[in-house]
């Protein structure tokens, strides 16, 4: 796990064609993004994981409560969406941190004009991400499913 300050996303990233045609760079604009957005809303990010194929990223904290996030990030028109076996290792690992489940599915789609608010960007194909919160992960005697 990496610390919010070793993390290597680069908050001046310049989005275009080449730059979200790497994965890692897909999936860095889309945990960049809901970094970005918890901590304007009054999170403390106290761990990131990076790895796109690990069954979470975040582990944040708001109120003396600690939240374990799944963020995956998919090109237009479809969300990032987690598997039934990653929302149960989800699941079973915040139990270990003492904390709720929870995922974030964003979507990442090309635009004539930019609407994210990623500075550096000069030229190249403008994106917009579309993130409609954290949604929580719900663990029942049958199955996991997500809640809204």
């Amino acid at each position: 796990m990496l610390s919010k300050e070793k993390l290597n996303i680069k908050s001046k990233m310049r989005m275009d064609v080449n730059t979200l045609s790497s994965e890692g760079n897909f999936h860095a604009l889309g945990l960049n993004y809901v970094c970005s957005f918890l901590e304007r809303v009054g999170f403390v990010i106290l761990e990131v994981n990076s790895d796109p194929d690990y069954h979470y990223q975040l582990l944040t904290s708001i109120n003396d409560k600690s939240l374990l996030i799944a963020v995956r990030t998919a090109h237009a028109p479809e969300v990032g969406t987690i598997n039934k076996s990653t929302m149960e290792k989800l699941v079973r690992e915040s139990e270990g941190f003492d904390a709720s489940p929870y995922f974030a599915g964003l979507t990442v789609t090309p635009l004539e004009t930019n609407d994210v608010e990623v500075e550096g960007q000069t030229d190249g194909q403008g994106f917009k991400v579309i993130f409609n919160g954290i949604i929580a992960v719900h663990k029942s005697e049958k199955l996991v499913s997500c809640h809204t």
